[in-house]
């Protein structure tokens, strides 16, 4: 996880800090879930659109394995990564192709 928080700072858009912090821990959730549940191999990659949006994606070799937001409240500090991102994200969400998916998140720069 320290390699691609590393990867993401040097690779993102002059963002402020809050926003940089945002994405890391969009990524953080993401990449803990598809080590977590989904086969590998598994990639992050980010992308930059219109200058206002970078999206961060999570790509796994699980495509039959769709992400689950769980409910606010619950005990414990697992299962949480996607309510995280449900509310950090500008908008999230997950494709499903042929023999893997990605999941990712966007936010606002």
């Amino acid at each position: 996880m320290r390699r691609a928080r590393r990867w993401i700072i040097e690779n993102v858009p002059e963002v402020d800090q809050s926003t940089l912090l945002d994405l890391l821990l969009i990524a953080d959730a993401l990449l803990t879930n598809a080590f977590e549940h989904a086969r590998a191999p598994r990639r992050l990659r980010l992308s930059h659109h219109d200058g206002r949006v970078v999206r961060v994606e999570v790509h796994d070799a699980s495509p039959e394995l769709l992400p689950v937001l769980g409910k606010p409240g619950g005990r414990g500090v697992r299962h949480r990564g996607l309510l995280l991102v449900n509310r950090l994200a500008s908008r999230w969400g997950v494709d499903p192709r042929t023999g893997h998916k990605v999941v990712w998140g966007e936010v606002l720069v």
